[in-house]
């Protein structure tokens, strides 16, 4: 059951519970779990079955999905206040991919039943979970075009400028992705190899279009990665 902070403050952090009342809320109360992981700890992998739903309340965490030669084929990720996985909601058994924790994370989860049964009922929480699946496609659009790209500076700058739409902070004038970031990860992400992208992104940081700190990308000129994405 839900340990330390009220289920109360924690379901009105995530915008699918932003519709509800206090009633209404405390539904979820008795079937609302909270999990602590550390860096690398697996959540679920492909093909388990589709029990939980997530909500991260600190810390990154990455999905991945690969062929039948274990190699990469897809990555993505979880930042904090974010509920997953949408994919398969309402109609998948199994998890169409892995979850690993790639910082010490803290989750809450809801079996996945309890979960739809509730959201079934309610208009609201449907619609936002429809607009969310939208959003999703757009996203991986956009990833298409990074995997379409016949030239490796080309991904690696679309790449840096989809971290930055979607994980990026602004201070005012620089934009900082704030998720831990490598260049063997980003490597994986764009689907380049570790060389050719440490390359590209060296050229970049020469050029003082970025710069890194613990981990994080530091965008100094965002127009310049913005327009990659237009």
């Amino acid at each position: 059951m839900l340990m330390e902070a009220n289920y109360y403050d924690i379901l009105r952090k995530f915008e699918v519970f932003s519709f509800l009342e206090g009633k209404e809320l405390e539904k979820f109360e008795k079937n609302l779990f909270q999990r602590t992981y550390k860096k690398n700890q697996i959540l679920f992998t492909e093909g388990d079955p589709r029990e939980r739903i997530y909500l991260l309340i600190d810390g990154f965490v990455k999905l991945e999905k690969t062929n039948i030669e274990a190699e990469t084929t897809y990555t993505d990720y979880i930042k904090p206040n974010e509920l997953f996985p949408y994919r398969g909601m309402f109609h998948h058994d199994f998890y169409d991919f892995s979850a690993c924790a790639i910082t010490d994370i803290v989750v809450h989860y809801i079996p996945t039943k309890i979960f739809e049964s509730f959201v079934k009922k309610n208009n609201d929480q449907l619609y936002f979970i429809i607009n969310q699946l939208s959003e999703i496609l757009g996203q991986h659009e956009k990833r298409l075009q990074i995997s379409l790209s016949n030239y490796v500076k080309d991904k690696v700058e679309l790449g840096i400028a989809y971290l930055m739409e979607y994980f990026g902070e602004d201070d005012g004038h620089d934009i900082k992705v704030d998720l831990p970031m490598t260049i063997k990860e980003l490597s994986l992400m764009l689907g380049v190899s570790r060389e050719s992208v440490s390359a590209c992104y060296g050229d970049l940081k020469r050029e003082n279009l970025l710069s890194e700190k613990a981990k994080r990308i530091i965008i100094h000129n965002p127009e310049y990665f913005h327009k990659k994405l237009t």
